[in-house]
């Protein structure tokens, strides 16, 4: 992994499955604002969409990552963007409760999945969605999944897991809206 950085932003550059994914850390509104005009020029986008957040059994915790990915490189209520992620129901709602952030034509990628191809797969999980349909072996870490989301450093590990989690998202519903065209999902 490759790392650039100033004061308000790290760049990052994780390889995963042959590919260069570039990749943005932040936790400054302007830094994101930026990156939303430069691609809201773009119609009928598709993002992947995942959050983290710390699990504690003892209490609920609020999202500390939100990860989207858009192509090989108010936004959530564009109706020209299309939000994909694997349980992504409970991200957008979380979201909500949790920052007031409302999100539009967010599709989750396992009941679609299950609708377009095998109804199996309504009730599998990314990583085994991310193999079966797109060919992308992927590691999920439980240490890495269950770590502490809310740190103001993130570590590399927990880096390359959103954003690999994120891309995922973006490849499984780019193939299924894209290239398996014949039946579109009802968005949440």
């Amino acid at each position: 992994m490759v790392m650039m950085e100033d004061n308000s932003s790290s760049k990052y550059v994780v390889v995963f499955d042959g590919l260069s994914i570039e990749t943005i850390i932040t936790h400054k509104a302007n830094i994101v604002e930026e990156w939303i005009q430069q691609i809201s020029s773009k119609e009928d986008m598709i993002i992947g969409l995942d959050t983290e957040w710390t699990k504690d059994k003892n209490k609920k915790t609020k999202v500390a990552i939100l990860q989207l990915c858009v192509e090989d490189k108010s936004f959530l209520m564009d109706p020209n963007f299309k939000f994909v992620g694997v349980g992504i129901e409970n991200d957008i709602k979380r979201l909500k409760s949790d920052y007031g952030l409302e999100c539009k034509n967010g599709i989750d990628l396992a009941t679609f999945a299950g609708e377009k191809c095998d109804q199996n797969y309504s009730s599998r999980g990314l990583k085994f969605l991310a193999k079966e349909l797109v060919g992308l072996d992927m590691k999920k870490s439980k240490d890495i999944c269950t770590s502490e989301w809310k740190s103001k450093e993130l570590t590399k590990d927990q880096i390359e897991y959103a954003c690999i989690d994120a891309y995922a998202s973006y490849k499984i519903g780019h193939y299924l809206l894209l290239q398996k065209e014949e039946v579109y999902p009802k968005p949440i």
